[in-house]
């Protein structure tokens, strides 16, 4: 089996409050003369993506805060049934506080939703994404 790609990524500062990246991947397989396939099970290579893609945008809004936007693309791709499952395309939003402590740690508190369009997809087939996701998270470096 062979499985084959290629992958990119640029990061960059715009301004001093503004920042981005973008990604791209390109993956493919062949297991055409695979010996060893016997039970035909090379179908799970079928459900990646053969493109998918990533764009984000930071921005410090404060002193210690931080905006973030990203949308996330997966490409059409099909089940062991050769269903085909479309390509989607996941938006996100974020919020983040970055608080100084006196012991010389940091301590982020980070709100979010995620697929803020609400779309409907999967990315293993049978198995729904979730809709609208929100949360909160606390993250301690010390």
């Amino acid at each position: 089996m062979i499985v084959y790609g290629l992958e990119l990524e640029l990061v960059r500062s715009f301004k001093k409050d503004l920042s981005g990246h973008l990604g791209y991947t390109f993956q493919d397989w062949d297991a055409e003369s695979h010996p060893m396939d016997t039970e035909n099970t090379h179908y799970f290579l079928q459900a990646l993506p053969e493109h998918s893609a990533v764009l984000g945008l930071n921005y410090k809004l404060w002193k210690g805060g931080l905006v973030s936007l990203n949308a996330k693309y997966y490409g059409r791709r099909f089940s062991k049934k050769e269903d085909l499952m479309k390509d989607v395309l996941v938006v996100n939003v974020g919020v983040e506080h970055t608080f100084q402590l006196p012991c010389n740690c940091t301590f982020t508190v980070k709100g979010y939703v995620r697929n803020i369009t609400d779309q409907e997809y999967q990315l293993r087939y049978g198995y729904d994404m979730p809709g609208v996701t929100a949360g909160i998270s606390g993250t301690l470096n010390f």
